[in-house]
């Protein structure tokens, strides 16, 4: 691909593209960052087409587009992260038809299940060490990211790149029992008379936490949390039924999806309406019994695996 039509327009220039790429081997991406650009950002271009390995055009100007264009005219090698591997994607690859773009992919999931970090994992298929490689990641793997050991950490949202707010490995006391409070399903109100603080100050506390854990709500940052190990589960699952109620495999999975992703990321992947995702929501959380969406997205984190009947049912 030509870097002639590289337009500095849009966020990143390309001399701060050349400054994310010196010194780095390897370029490893998460397929959520392709997916969210926002098409209106991509003069036309379909922004999953570089993940197929369709042809795209050169003159598209989001900067994570032009950066993965600048890697490729400089033979810096790609890797695709993705959360499966289905056909479409595989084959397309295989292929090779945009040759000078994607060099490897891995699937997240199957080294999840391995017990293996999907980017250290992306980096092994290029043959390179995780340290000498770019990272661009989305909210949801952040902190996989992060964990990986990367030697340069963007994050891809809303069609812009920017470098990884640091995170942090160190909750005080207070922060920790207000993050156990909002996942057994107290309000800010609960959580002011549980800890007795004010419901403000709980508010303001847990903003804090998502933005040094680069993230956008609550759920999904008290998830990243349970699962750096920084909040203890113990006091959660004593308050939890042995087994998960029984809810809808459709209901399951858009649980299991906002552990992760945004509200409107799972009406997508799920083909839900936003109109209707959250009756879904709320159905669900009110048949395994939890009071709030951020509690029933923990209950099902914590117990999902544990209860067959929670993942047969047919969607309603």
């Amino acid at each position: 691909m030509s870097t002639s039509t590289l337009r500095p327009a849009d966020g990143l220039a390309a001399r701060d593209l050349d400054r994310h790429l010196i010194n780095r081997a390897g370029v490893i991406v998460d397929a959520n960052a392709l997916i969210q650009l926002p098409s209106d950002r991509l003069s036309g271009a379909e922004p999953f087409l570089l993940a197929t390995g369709a042809p795209v055009s050169a003159t598209v100007p989001a900067p994570l587009l032009r950066l993965l264009m600048r890697a490729g005219s400089i033979a810096v090698p790609c890797a695709l992260v993705t959360e499966r591997l289905g056909r479409h994607v595989s084959t397309m690859l295989a292929a090779k038809r945009v040759t000078n773009v994607w060099s490897a992919s891995v699937s997240a999931a199957e080294h999840r299940d391995q017990g293996t970090n999907p980017y250290r994992a992306a980096a092994g298929a290029l043959g390179l060490p995780v340290e000498t490689c770019l990272i661009i990641a989305t909210d949801p793997t952040l902190h996989e990211a992060r964990t990986s050991s990367a030697g340069r950490l963007l994050t891809s949202g809303s069609g812009t790149l920017r470098l990884a707010a640091k995170s942090t490995d160190k909750l005080s006391q207070f922060e920790r029992d207000v993050a156990v409070q909002l996942a057994l399903g107290h309000t800010y109100d609960g959580v002011a008379e549980q800890l007795g603080c004010s419901s403000s100050g709980a508010a303001n506390l847990m903003s804090r936490m998502m933005r040094r854990r680069g993230l956008t709500d609550r759920t999904r940052t008290i998830v990243d949390l349970i699962n750096s190990g920084l909040l203890d589960t113990a006091e959660l699952r004593a308050a939890l039924p042995d087994t998960l109620p029984r809810i809808t495999a459709r209901e399951h999975e858009v649980l299991t999806l906002l552990a992760a992703h945004e509200l409107s990321t799972v009406a997508r992947l799920t083909g839900i309406g936003q109109a209707t995702i959250g009756s879904v929501i709320t159905r669900a959380a009110n048949a395994i019994g939890a009071k709030t969406r951020t509690q029933a997205v923990i209950m099902v984190l914590l117990l999902g695996n544990s209860s067959p009947a929670a993942v047969s049912g047919s969607a309603r």
